[in-house]
């Protein structure tokens, strides 16, 4: 039995009374929290005795970053020698139509699928996310575009919940297809016990006709599995909605039973802010806001209306940045600035949604997004390299605010030390990223881009 002793360390475990412990220590057997006090009300030898110690000194002990929507393989899309844009007047749709499908999406291959993802994982773990969900895209790598995802998750020791992005853009056959990637890739995981699971993932309300939908609500009530799609990240998928059907999204996807509490939902960037909130909440669906790949689209969502009422809103990273630490600045500033309001998503809050709301979308509160005893060990250490001191009234205002990723000294995931002192043990990092590049070299050879 693996024992890890954490000590010395400023404990912010986002408990229900948000208990941030001076002098902290976290205990671990296995890969389950045993303990979370403070040093001097314990008799520290007895969890010191056969346990490896890892000395928090001068650094914050919180529970792990929980991403809630990612695309993995993105990592060998990334800075491409190539922006899409051309001459033509730009909106997301038309840039998805003409330049992400044909020219990424369509021509990713398992084994770009497999790097990329073990890639973007490793810049995750760096940002401390240690529990991160993925909607695979790739319908010509299908069948098995879920098992190179699975295999980069398998060797990185992250935890993951996997999907495939079901679409009927293509045809029938491929429809067919990617939601069977899905089902069976559910079947093979989701009775074991484990760090990975599966969900089934669905492209957008655009891109799936109602069938589609209504089979996919059958499949996840049937296996218990849940669901993970986009939702109105661009104004097109409301006209999309309303021009089809004569409703917005939501109240189209209540029409058809789909909604639910296992309901995740990407970006909600263009609701109803009347009616939406109400409707979410009561379906109990869930929020993965993605602040800051939708600012990088120019998209602007408005998650208080959502809060307000109640609905749970954690974060995402989609694939475009790894650092947490951002997101959560993102989030906050763009909701300060379009209400004008400096009390907005207090840093607690936001710290909040990056842990223990995350956990409650992905249905795991009683897992992770805390540090409390019964709970999985998913902990990471962050330095305090601050200019004033950081202690209880500041520390989470210290996370929000100033730290980055490159402050992230450990991390731990199911008990598992997967970086220390901002090493990886057992994956060589170097080695990942040239396979990436080689891999995206050929990618970038497909489409007559630029070569280095």
């Amino acid at each position: 039995m693996e024992k890890i002793l954490i000590k010395n360390g400023l404990v912010v475990t986002k408990d229900s009374n948000n208990s941030i412990l001076r002098n902290g220590i976290v205990y671990v057997e296995d890969n389950i929290i045993k303990l979370v006090d403070r040093a001097d009300k314990v008799d520290l030898a007895k969890y010191e005795k056969g346990s490896r110690i890892v000395d928090a000194s001068e650094k914050i002990v919180s529970p792990g970053f929980i991403s809630l929507h990612n695309h993995l393989y993105s990592a060998v899309v990334r800075s491409i020698p190539f922006s899409g844009f051309d001459n033509s007047d730009f909106s997301f749709i038309s840039w998805m139509e003409r330049f992400w499908y044909p020219m990424l999406e369509d021509r990713v291959t398992r084994e770009q699928m497999y790097i990329g993802s073990l890639a973007n994982i490793i810049g995750n773990i760096r940002s401390g996310i240690t529990t991160t969900t993925d909607t695979a895209e790739g319908s010509y790598a299908l069948p098995g575009a879920l098992n190179a995802v699975y295999q980069a998750a398998l060797e990185s020791g992250i935890r993951a919940i996997l999907s495939f992005e079901t679409t009927g853009r293509i045809s029938r056959e491929n429809q067919e297809l990617g939601l069977q990637e899905n089902l069976n890739f559910i079947k093979k995981m989701n009775p074991k016990k484990g760090r990975i699971k599966a969900r089934i993932g669905v492209h957008t309300t655009f891109s799936c006709p109602t069938e589609l939908l209504i089979q996919v609500r059958s499949e996840a009530d049937k296996l218990g599995c849940g669901i993970m799609m986009h939702m109105a990240d661009d104004r097109w998928h409301v006209y999309d909605s309303t021009r089809k059907y004569g409703k917005r999204p939501t109240r189209y996807l209540e029409e058809i039973n789909f909604l639910g509490p296992d309901l995740l939902l990407f970006h909600c960037s263009y609701l109803n802010p009347l009616k939406d909130p109400e409707i979410f909440k009561a379906h109990e669906v869930k929020i993965a806001h993605n602040a800051e790949s939708n600012a990088i689209f120019g998209f602007w969502p408005d998650m208080i209306p959502f809060i307000k009422e109640g609905v749970v809103v954690g974060l995402g990273t989609d694939g475009q940045t790894h650092s947490m630490f951002e997101i959560m600045r993102t989030a906050q500033m763009i909701h300060r600035i379009k209400y004008e309001d400096l009390e907005l998503l207090p840093d607690s809050q936001l710290l909040n949604m990056a842990t223990i709301e995350g956990a409650k979308a992905l249905l795991m509160e009683n897992e992770i997004g805390s540090l409390e005893p019964g709970k999985k060990a998913d902990i990471i250490l962050i330095k305090k390299k601050g200019a004033v001191p950081i202690f209880e009234a500041n520390v989470e205002n210290y996370i929000v605010s100033t730290c980055e990723r490159s402050d992230v000294d450990t991390v731990i995931i199911d008990g598992k030390v997967i970086l220390e002192k901002g090493e990886f043990l057992n994956l060589n990092e170097e080695s990942v990223y040239q396979d990436c590049r080689k891999e995206a070299i050929k990618l970038w050879e497909k489409n007559d881009w630029p070569l280095p």
